[in-house]
């Protein structure tokens, strides 16, 4: 198994981290009584459009190799 074959398994581990991030977060609104704030709600937000936005160079840069 070449180098890049095996790099090419990262942007899915990205995207695999970012869905349990975001179940967490679903998990604790979820709970009764239980209001988010929000500044929960931005954050959780702003790290999806981020993350989602870093995949795609990433990608790029190993299809590149």
């Amino acid at each position: 198994m070449t180098t890049a074959a095996i790099l090419g398994v990262i942007p899915g581990l990205q995207a695999t981290a970012l869905l349990g991030h975001n179940i967490k977060f679903v998990k604790q609104s979820m709970k009764p009584n239980k209001k988010m704030s929000p500044k929960k709600i931005v954050k959780v937000g702003v790290v999806n459009l981020v993350g989602i936005s870093l995949m795609k160079p990433t990608a790029s840069m190993i299809n590149s190799l």
